[in-house]
């Protein structure tokens, strides 16, 4: 026999995930474990007809082979019923949206979800298979989500509690029914209840979280103290309450959290009850009010997480204003920072504030040489460091301030904006327009977490976990960014770590050598340093920092900034996106820009409009990720780059930025796509008016990429792929244009003479290898041998003929590591007189050795000989 079970003291989606769990098991019996709800009984009543149920004496449970859970984990929570799920003969199959806990029983199989409430997890197994349900299956299961998201306001609330509260509506859940029960009028011992918690309310203070109390004594039991204690609580506008309610030898204690720091079910389960974060509850014998009070304070100062305070959201350093800068400074430095105001100081001291309005007020009455002191608010609310964030909000909301400065000892360290509270508060996409709720359950910490442990190597792992413990040691905000944070989402192993501190970049990368080992390299004007670890693994650190442009395609100007501002000078969405490495933080996504939802679009996207004005190599990039990820330059992005093309932007660049993109370009996997990409946008018409991408071209990159793994079996090194295909793109310049060519492009000199001796040589070689119908190995040898790796590459790319390609395979297996047994020294203590025939004596010996006519060292010297006494006499004669 099949049971369907839930915990005692039944509430509404208790019961809806029981009626829901039998649309799934259709032969499994509803079982009461225990009592339920009033609002539950009454709704029970009403619809019994509807409900087939038993109570847990009416069934027999030694034929019991199967019980589904629904909305608890814990045993004990069974009631009469507990013993049934540890017997072993017993399948036990379990559907809980709580948190996992240490009391859980063990399962034969766990459908458990992060979902507001576990009848969520039912209605979207419903709704995907397609079963039908009534209007009353979906008023129950509605009332249900209702009555455990707290109407989809609580925050373990979902994206899934919502849209199954939608799909049930589509169904056809009765509103009126819902609303019924979900607020039932109270009796009149609920009333008096009430009246009495009102009268006795009282709060403390606990790690800066406001914490209530209320008690009242009844002297019979009533039913629905837990909706009294929810009652007060949003009466009171409190985020945690605790009610204390005696009834005869018993105090009964219920307890509601709306606060993140605060886990009622556990601090309840240190005096024997228990519950979930949000709600919980404990019967206590042979203790006093007071005492239970004081034993509950003990607890919250323990498990309660200490709020964040001013010091640890504050953004830094601040940007201040002379209160002589002249309102129009004012305004530019307002633009270039983005901020929406600045404080204003006078001899170091806070004097007051400057707002964008005050700019625009003053600039619009032609006032804009006036200095900022005649138009700058005064009146400067100001907190402490150790000010809670909450109490920082409240501030915000109650004076109508966007912004407040943070001050110590009677400096400015730091300042906080409405933006900082909310996104602390809210997370960091919450002001974002381009993010998604689906999108963030696809990148929460946690399976951020699981992406770290599944595609980085141990040692990388245990890197980023102690750079967040060092990170936490010194008080430094410390973040991973760029392409390791991207490949991340996206799947890949990227192991170039790339992290940015909030402050002092190059001292965090001292502290790291300190705790570490290895040794650093510091560059002071950028606030850069790049840490090399005992095992040679690199760490490249970044004070976070701001870039602005004096003029497009110039090299960025860099100020020290936050993390924020950071991202904000970055390329593209994808690559604006950071993990925090402190600890409790670690494996929070920072995603101002909305990358995520560009990686699932698959969509390259500039920040800004004038991006590839201030930098035209982001078009080189965009096309790079593109033709990499797959992804597309999304529309505007695109426009935008076509117009920094067409104002000639790209030529105006400095010649090794552009060959440093050609480079990364060419060196991956996908470069015909990304040079075919440039070549339709325009942006590679400025290399050379020979330069052409057409079929040809096409046909000898895909040659190369065929040729490459072949010849790189023969090399010690890997062929520079870049190289090669470069030498393709190039093959059509006359030697004058090459060395102008590379020149320009300030190629590297030994790179440059390969490019030259592979494309002028190159013709002729490939005739001689080509045609030649008899070859001997000695003239295969000088024909290759001072021939570059790429340049070997390079030539056998052009050819697909089989007896070309076999030559220079036999070349570089059997000829090019031929040498002969003697030297110039050896020729000497044979005793030939040293002269200009040494170089022509070896020559020939090295001939006759690869030709096979000579093999050991007694046939060299024989040959030696020979060869002297000929040339001898030649000379002679």
């Amino acid at each position: 026999m099949e049971i369907i079970v839930s915990h005692v003291n039944t509430d509404f989606d208790a019961l809806a995930a029981m009626v829901a769990a039998q649309k799934i098991y259709l032969d499994a019996k509803l079982v009461f474990s225990g009592s339920q709800n009033r609002n539950v009984r009454e709704f029970i009543y009403l619809h019994h007809d509807l409900i087939d149920f038993f109570e847990s004496k009416q069934i027999d449970r030694d034929s019991i082979n199967r019980v589904i859970v629904v909305d608890t984990k814990i045993a004990d929570r069974l009631g009469e019923l507990a013993d049934v799920v540890s017997k072993p003969n017993v399948e036990v199959f379990t559907f809980d949206h709580h948190p996992p806990t240490d009391e859980d029983m063990k399962t034969t199989c766990d459908f458990s979800e992060e979902t507001g409430s576990a009848t969520t997890i039912f209605v979207k197994i419903i709704r995907d298979k397609k079963i039908i349900i009534s209007p009353f299956e979906a008023t129950l299961f509605a009332l249900g989500i209702h009555e455990d998201t707290g109407s989809l306001t609580y925050p373990t609330t979902t994206y899934d509690d919502a849209e199954a509260l939608a799909f049930l509506m589509a169904q056809k859940a009765n509103i009126d029914l819902i609303n019924y029960f979900l607020n039932l009028i109270l009796t009149e011992e609920q009333h008096k209840l009430l009246n009495e918690l009102l009268q006795s309310v009282h709060t403390t203070d606990v790690n800066g979280i406001r914490i209530m109390f209320t008690s009242a004594k009844a002297t019979e039991y009533v039913d629905g103290a837990s909706v009294l204690t929810h009652k007060i609580g949003d009466l009171e506008n409190v985020d945690v309450i605790f009610s204390f309610i005696e009834m005869k030898d018993r105090i009964h204690v219920i307890g509601r959290s709306r606060a993140d720091e605060v886990d009622v079910g556990k601090i309840l389960a240190s005096l024997g009850g228990g519950g979930h974060p949000q709600a919980g509850s404990a019967v206590v014998k042979g203790k006093s009010l007071k005492k239970i009070e004081k034993d509950l304070l003990d607890k919250i100062s323990i498990y309660a997480k200490r709020p964040l305070t001013a010091k640890e959201i504050m953004s830094k350093p601040v940007r201040l204003v002379d209160s002589k800068m002249t309102i129009q400074g004012a305004g530019r430095l307002m633009l270039r920072y983005g901020h929406s105001g600045l404080p204003v100081v006078e001899d170091d001291e806070l004097v007051g504030i400057i707002s964008r309005r005050d700019v625009d007020k003053a600039i619009h009455h032609g006032l804009k040489h006036v200095p900022v002191k005649g138009f700058m608010s005064h009146n400067v609310i100001v907190v402490g460091p150790d000010k809670p964030i909450y109490e920082i909000q409240q501030l915000l909301m109650e004076e109508g301030i966007g912004r407040v400065p943070v001050v110590d000892g009677g400096k400015i360290i730091g300042i906080i904006t409405r933006t900082d509270v909310l996104c602390v508060l809210h997370g960091s996409d919450y002001l974002s327009t381009s993010s998604s709720t689906q999108i963030n359950t696809w990148f929460t910490k946690e399976k951020i977490k699981e992406k770290i442990a599944n595609l980085l190597p141990k040692n990388v792992q245990n890197l980023l976990e102690e750079l967040g413990e060092l990170a936490k040691k010194e008080e430094k905000n410390v973040y991973v960014v760029g392409g390791f944070v991207r490949d991340l989402l996206l799947g890949y192993r990227n192991l170039d770590v790339d992290i940015v501190v909030e402050g002092d970049g190059i001292a965090f990368g001292r502290a790291i050598v300190e705790k570490l080992g290895g040794r650093i390299r510091a560059h002071k004007k950028f606030g850069t340093a790049v840490v090399i670890l005992p095992n040679g693994f690199r760490i490249d650190v970044a004070s976070a920092r701001l870039e602005y442009y004096e003029r497009p395609a110039a090299l960025p100007q860099v100020e020290f900034a936050s993390i924020r501002h950071d991202l904000a000078r970055r390329d593209f969405s994808i690559n604006a996106m950071a993990l925090a490495l402190n600890f409790p933080r670690f494996g929070e996504l920072l995603d101002f820009f909305g990358g995520r939802r560009d990686i699932k679009k698959k969509s390259i996207r500039v920040l800004h409009s004038l991006s590839f004005v201030e930098d035209p190599t982001r078009i080189f990039r965009a096309v790079r990720f593109e033709q990499r990820y797959g992804f597309m330059m999304e529309s505007h992005t695109e426009e935008l780059a076509k117009k920094a093309i067409d104002m000639e932007l790209v030529g105006e660049l400095t010649n090794e930025r552009v060959m440093y993109e050609l480079v990364l370009i060419l060196s991956e996997k996908t470069a015909w796509k990304a040079v075919e990409r440039l070549w339709q946008l325009g942006a590679l018409q400025t290399l050379h008016p020979k330069l052409n991408i057409d079929a040809e071209l096409k046909l000898l990159f895909e040659q190369a990429f065929d040729s490459i793994p072949i010849l790189d079996a023969y090399f010690t090194v890997k062929t520079r792929q870049w190289l090669v295909l470069l030498m393709m793109m190039l093959r059509n310049l006359d030697e004058s244009e090459l060395n102008e060519w590379c020149l320009w492009m300030r190629i590297k000199k030994k790179d440059a003479e390969m490019i030259k001796e592979s494309i002028l040589r190159g013709p002729e070689i490939l005739k001689t290898l080509n045609l030649s119908a008899q070859l001997k190995d000695s003239e295969l040898y000088f024909l290759l041998k001072d021939m570059g790796q790429e340049s070997i590459a390079y030539i056998f790319s052009r050819s697909l003929n089989p007896q070309f390609r076999k030559r220079i395979i036999h070349y570089l297996t059997n000829l090019k590591s031929i040498s002969t047994s003697i030297s110039g020294k050896d020729l000497m203590k044979l005793g030939f007189e040293v002269s200009p025939l040494y170089n022509l004596v070896l020559r020939d010996l090295l001939i006759a050795k690869l030709d096979g006519l000579v093999k050991t060292n007694e046939e060299e010297k024989k040959f030696v000989k020979l060869v002297f006494e000929k040339l001898k006499g030649g000379i002679g004669t």
